[in-house]
């Protein structure tokens, strides 16, 4: 189906009212905070975040490797490197 432009124009005049909305309450809820806090709890959900990738793909390579084996395919275990 073709939208017209008013849709297109309505559409878009609507998601970004909703997001200026929705950074306005975020702003202000953080405009009462320490920004050494702010930067404390990115830092320590970065690095959760981070550490829960990185589970994941030595899980993953942990997976593909015990597979290979089952298949009779003989390789080099996965390293660090």
């Amino acid at each position: 189906m073709i939208k017209t432009m008013q849709d297109k124009i309505s559409s878009a005049a609507s998601y970004c009212t909703s997001g200026g909305l929705i950074c306005g309450g975020v702003f202000q809820w953080l405009h009462g905070l320490d920004w050494n806090f702010i930067a404390l709890i990115c830092g320590i959900c970065i690095a959760i975040a981070t550490y829960i990738t990185n589970l994941y793909f030595k899980r993953r390579q942990t997976r593909a490797f015990e597979s290979a084996l089952k298949r009779g395919l003989i390789t080099a275990p996965p390293s660090d490197e």
